[in-house]
């Protein structure tokens, strides 16, 4: 058998007989001379021959520019950031690969993108973003709400975040040990919006704690709910920059005490000094913390009665 040539549609086999030969070479004499005709359409062979002129099919991305290119690209699309593997759901079946390499400038003067100038390897990396079968549609098709600029543009953003993605480390929050031990700081009541305010408007987290013993469904409800909106409050407190606004604030602070009264609960607070590590950045950041409790009133009440009878046992030993 004969080589396959350079074009796909002519692969040429020889006869396996002798005997084949000489028949073919009586019929090619006995065959009438064809004319030749500048009119006539270019043959199959010929069509090929001008594709292969503008895509040579010997000049292929090779296997190192994939490897950097998918590696870079975190087997994601570019655009939807769509996973480019499907796991088979069958063992027997092999996974399936859904990623396709798109030319930022195309890989033939005539594709899309193709009036840019650009010297160089087209087949790099450099010139290839990794797209769903999707996308790559779109952005060949679309050539003009795609030209090279943006294409290098998403590219680049694209393997940022991949970068980014991949060296963040998972966030954890600690206590500081440069500050105090929990252990020894002791809620205090709650006196006014004022104290309640820079309590909230001075931390980065909520941790709020309350009991439901001896309260009512609607009770611990209405207090849920007021303890929501400190929560939002301590996300709001950094936006409020005029001294009205931080006015209204505090008066608020003190409505939710007395809701909260009203709900039966007291609020006890106290601020922890914490310390978040991971993310992008290698320096562990001071983090404080608002804890709020909520404690019933008769828990209150015991307890005040508690310390008065200390007290004056403590005074009446020392007398």
């Amino acid at each position: 058998m004969a080589p396959k040539s350079c074009f796909t549609e002519q692969v040429h086999y020889l006869p396996d007989a002798p005997e084949a030969f000489g028949t073919m070479i009586t019929r090619a004499k006995a065959a009438p001379p064809q004319s030749r005709s500048t009119d006539l359409a270019p043959s199959p062979t010929a069509q090929t021959a001008e594709r292969c002129h503008s895509y040579d099919p010997t000049v292929a991305i090779s296997d190192k520019s994939m490897k950097i290119l998918w590696a870079l690209s975190g087997g994601c699309c570019a655009i939807c950031r769509t996973e480019l593997v499907i796991p088979r759901e069958v063992e027997k079946d092999d996974h399936s690969v859904i990623g396709e390499m798109a030319h930022i400038h195309p890989q033939s003067p005539g594709g899309p993108r193709g009036n840019a100038p650009f010297t160089g390897n087209r087949d790099h990396h450099s010139n290839l973003v990794l797209l769903c079968g999707n996308h790559h549609k779109v952005v060949d098709d679309q050539e003009n709400g795609w030209p090279v600029e943006r294409m290098k543009k998403l590219k680049a953003d694209h393997e940022a975040w991949v970068t980014d993605t991949l060296t963040r480390q998972p966030l954890s929050m600690s206590v500081d040990p440069s500050g105090p031990d929990p252990k020894t700081i002791e809620f205090y009541l709650v006196r006014s919006g004022t104290e309640l305010w820079a309590l909230i408007s001075s931390a980065c987290s909520f941790l709020p704690s309350y009991s439901e013993e001896n309260r009512t469904d609607e009770e611990v409800e209405q207090l849920l709910v007021l303890l929501d909106e400190l929560r939002d409050w301590l996300e709001l407190g950094d936006t409020l920059e005029t001294l009205i606004e931080q006015r209204n604030a505090r008066k608020r602070m003190d409505t939710i005490l007395e809701e909260c009264a009203n709900s039966g609960y007291f609020l006890y607070s106290r601020k922890i000094k914490m310390r978040v590590a991971g993310g992008t950045d290698p320096i562990p950041m001071t983090w404080w913390q608002a804890e709020v409790r909520a404690v019933p009133v008769e828990h209150f009440f015991k307890l005040v009665e508690e310390r008065l009878k200390q007290r004056n046992d403590e005074s009446g030993c020392s007398s």
